[in-house]
């Protein structure tokens, strides 16, 4: 009885920066092992991982500064996360 041996595509990864301020240190690699190449950000804290396609990418820079407050999740304020689409909290001036 032959041994079926599947064949995994390695990783292949090159990182590209580590970018850091006081708030957060994130690695940002460029991945080709989906179906196309993609960037790998990485939360250095956590380990918290995302991969951003090309179209991913185009819609980041479309976003409005309000879209990039919401995005705003690390650190003390990562527990902040509410719905806002219920308005604001009572007793809280925005």
């Amino acid at each position: 009885m032959s041994e079926e041996v599947t064949a995994r595509r390695p990783a292949r990864r090159r990182q590209l920066a580590q970018l850091s301020n006081e708030f957060a240190v994130v690695r940002v690699s460029l991945d080709d092992t989906g179906n196309g190449p993609r960037l790998l950000v990485e939360d250095a804290e956590t380990g918290d991982h995302v991969f951003l396609s090309p179209l991913e990418l185009a819609s980041l820079c479309l976003a409005t500064p309000e879209d990039r407050e919401e995005w705003i999740r690390v650190g003390n304020y990562r527990d902040e996360r509410r719905d806002r689409s219920l308005g604001p909290i009572r007793g809280s001036v925005r």
